[in-house]
């Protein structure tokens, strides 16, 4: 009887601590997301730090910008980032909420600045923008950044930089 309670103790804690390390390790790799995902706004985009896209993205990281392919690794990202630091010299990119799920990072986001540079190969309007967002973020599993996907009113932020639509010519 003693050994059967002895072996059953020592059965249950064996279990619940493996269920507790793999909790930790689970709540680990979260906070590596949201320490990456962090990273990604807070020093790349608003610092303008391209050395810390390098050591939190893989080398192949892919950009979609309303869904057309604008990056495929960490150069091309750093040079469409490049067009906006141009562009928007004090801009600043805010998290307004972030969830987290496996290797995804969903998140709504606001981008805000003064268009007093050149903007791709359109001059500079001195108007300010405000946009809104959405993006999702694909990590390996190592918690590096591997995909962004992005999605906001284009449309919107050409209209606050002073462009508008003509209506078609119909015949």
């Amino acid at each position: 009887m003693r050994i059967k309670i002895l072996f059953t103790t020592t059965l249950l804690i064996l279990l619940f601590s493996c269920n507790k390390q793999q909790q930790i390790e689970k709540k680990s790799f979260h906070d590596i997301i949201k320490s990456n995902n962090n990273a990604f706004v807070d020093y790349c985009w608003n610092e303008k730090d391209m050395d810390k896209l390098k050591t939190i993205s893989t080398e192949g990281l892919v950009r979609n910008l309303n869904g057309i392919k604008v990056a495929s690794n960490q150069k091309e990202m750093a040079a469409n980032m490049n067009v906006f630091f141009i562009g928007f010299p004090d801009l600043k990119v805010t998290l307004d909420k972030t969830y987290i799920k496996n290797n995804l990072v969903f998140t709504y986001w606001t981008f805000a600045g003064t268009n007093t540079g050149e903007f791709g190969e359109t001059p500079a309007t001195g108007k300010k923008v405000k946009v809104s967002g959405f993006s999702i973020i694909y990590f390996d599993n190592e918690g590096k950044m591997i995909q962004e996907d992005i999605y906001y009113n284009e449309l919107e932020f050409l209209q606050q930089l002073g462009y508008t639509l003509n209506p078609p010519i119909v015949e």
